[in-house]
């Protein structure tokens, strides 16, 4: 069986994702286990989070260069 591509998350569906596990801690009574990944997911979606801003800010810098 071919391997699924994974196609990349936009900006709004990590923010999403993130929300939605801020809720999760702020709406349940987690168990350790489960707290622990999900903290671990936050972690991973914020580094994510940085990586495409940081991306993002590059393209602005190079298209603003070539607008000069």
């Amino acid at each position: 069986m071919p391997k699924k591509v994974k196609t990349p998350k936009s900006y709004r569906q990590m923010s999403q994702e993130l929300q939605a596990i801020l809720d999760w801690f702020d709406d349940s009574e987690p168990d350790l286990e489960e707290a622990l990944s999900k903290y671990e997911q936050a972690g991973q979606l914020i580094a994510d989070m940085e990586t495409y801003l940081a991306n993002a800010e590059v393209k602005i810098k190079k298209i603003t260069a070539e607008l000069k």
